[in-house]
């Protein structure tokens, strides 16, 4: 293959030629608008110049209608969202370009399926989705129908591969993986900001201190509120699933422009098309040895063993009983217990029969994403003693942690927890009471969805990593992601966030096979739903 036509000039269209210049190919970029064809010109001109590959510019060559492009091998489409557009410009390829050419639409929400409709060759046509911006980003989910020819698909993946970029081969469903899987993202976050869970500014620094490059209220600012719910209102309709329904408040703010960066304010005011700059928060002081407190580690296991090894270098005074089974090995005199358990098991029983053991003045620190503290509350002596704390996984790779800013929680308890995290050397953030606390709900939705999408066959575990990975910039895929926290304890958060706001947030049945050995995961595979669909 050497020839290619590139049909829509805008922002994808231009990125997906001087993407496909830069490799070597020959490409026709039609444009009918002369000054969407003008802007393009300048466009690649900056773009080229800034990825020193200006020579790349005499390998493209500008028409004005398909009727003018040469004999192209593949034709990729990237006109507006728009099903009769598209179809309109897929007819007219077909009949100009020879029974052999490929024919390829950039749609993110449209189906593949319906946008073939108009063609006499259907086969023909894959789905080949660049991501914004195409020069740099990496993934190209390479999209195929029920009907769509292999040997296409084959050559679809080569030249993605030709290009330099990673292509992902999914199934022809709504949002492919790396839009349907992302939804979370916003929806929940949505969602939390909502119920008042915390700020915009609070809740977008617990994304980014759990790795995310970009909190999602920047990010839909960045995006565009409207373009987002756009893409939500179009999985949504076309699942019908409850747990994707775009929320009423980005609803509200589209209706009244407020559309993020692009309009000037969205979730945050922008002067001059600046970027919000929202300080990650001051890195806690280095501490020295503390001689006064007593401290105790409840619980088993890899975070369990993490803390003890952090704090053997804080406190002089600490303590690890590593089995409920020991509870009499708990000194009294501990003044800081930290209740890790086994990171599924709702702790209430066992903390009000500790709490009996211990002074009245000792604060305990529970897991909040098993074992609600509202309830707990009303089963213990000192509820304002309680810290009840959400750390996903690992403390490694989560840089802040989230408090539950209960309401029978004193202002002292919290003192101790910011400082207690401040010894491991991590930023805490204040949350409300609700379930799953912000992180818990915002990551375990992700995975839930992940975990959906590969038990439907859009894509294997794999493929979705990767697609989340390259296409969103997430700091692990979904999958490793949940099997690192453990399904099990995605599952407890999810079933505590459907019981408090509806079942259609639950975990998805599969999440078992998270926790499964790697070697019992390749034999449950098909059952599971996690099989390679096209192998």
């Amino acid at each position: 293959m050497k020839r290619i036509a590139v049909i829509g000039a805008g922002t994808m269209g231009a990125g997906i030629a001087l993407a496909s210049a830069r490799a070597g190919f020959e490409v026709d970029l039609v444009e009918t608008d002369a000054a969407v064809r003008g802007r393009a010109e300048e466009r690649m001109q900056r773009e080229a110049q800034k990825l020193l590959a200006t020579e790349a510019l005499t390998k493209i060559q500008l028409a004005t209608s398909i009727s003018h492009i040469g004999n192209a091998e593949l034709a990729i489409e990237a006109v507006p969202e728009d099903l009769a557009v598209k179809r309109a410009v897929f007819v007219e390829l077909e009949q100009r370009l020879g029974d052999q050419a490929i024919l390829a639409t950039n749609t993110s929400s449209l189906s593949i399926a319906e946008i073939a409709g108009a063609l006499a060759a259907p086969r023909r046509l894959i789905g080949l989705h660049f991501f914004n911006p195409a020069t740099v980003m990496k993934l190209v989910e390479v999209v195929r129908a029920d009907f769509t020819d292999d040997a296409i698909v084959e050559i679809g993946r080569a030249f993605v591969q030709a290009i330099g970029k990673t292509a992902v081969v999914v199934a022809d469903t709504p949002g492919f993986v790396v839009n349907r899987v992302a939804r979370p993202y916003y929806l929940q976050a949505l969602r939390a900001l909502e119920r008042g869970i915390g700020d915009v500014e609070d809740l977008d620094a617990l994304a980014r201190g759990s790795g995310f490059r970009m909190g999602p209220f920047a990010l839909m600012d960045l995006i565009g509120l409207d373009v987002n719910l756009a893409t939500s209102e179009s999985i949504y309709e076309r699942t019908g699933a409850d747990r994707l329904e775009p929320v009423a408040l980005q609803k509200d703010m589209v209706a009244r422009g407020l559309l993020g960066r692009k309009s000037g304010q969205g979730f945050y005011a922008y002067a001059q098309e600046a970027s919000p700059r929202i300080a990650a928060g001051a890195q806690p002081d280095a501490p020295t040895l503390n001689d006064d407190e007593v401290v105790t580690v409840l619980g088993f296991g890899a975070l369990a063993d993490e803390i003890v090894e952090l704090l053997k270098h804080r406190y002089t005074h600490l303590h690890h009983v590593q089995s409920d089974e020991r509870l009499d090995d708990v000194v009294v005199e501990t003044t800081i217990l930290f209740d890790v358990g086994d990171g599924v098991s709702d702790r209430a029983q066992t903390i009000c029969e500790l709490e009996a053991r211990l002074s009245k003045q000792a604060v305990i620190f529970i897991d909040a994403y098993t074992t609600p503290i509202g309830a707990l509350g009303t089963r213990v002596q000192a509820p304002a003693r309680l810290a009840a704390y959400g750390i996903l996984s690992s403390l490694q790779n989560q840089h802040v942690v989230e408090i539950v800013d209960a309401e029978a929680t004193d202002e002292e308890t919290l003192a101790v927890a910011q400082e207690f995290f401040a010894a491991l050397g991590k930023r805490t953030m204040l949350v409300g009471d609700y379930a799953a606390l912000f992180l818990g709900r915002l990551v375990g939705s992700i995975v839930n969805e992940a975990v959906y999408a590969v038990q439907e066959g859009v894509a294997n575990a794999d493929d979705v990593d990767t697609a989340m990975r390259l296409g969103t910039n997430y700091p692990i895929g979904p999958i490793a992601w949940g099997r690192e926290i453990g399904g099990a304890r995605i599952a407890r958060m999810l079933t505590q966030l459907a019981n408090a706001e509806g079942m259609q947030y639950g975990p998805a049945r599969a999440l078992w096979v998270l926790d499964a050995p790697e070697s019992a995961i390749e034999d449950g595979l098909i059952e599971a739903g996690f099989a390679q669909p096209y192998a």
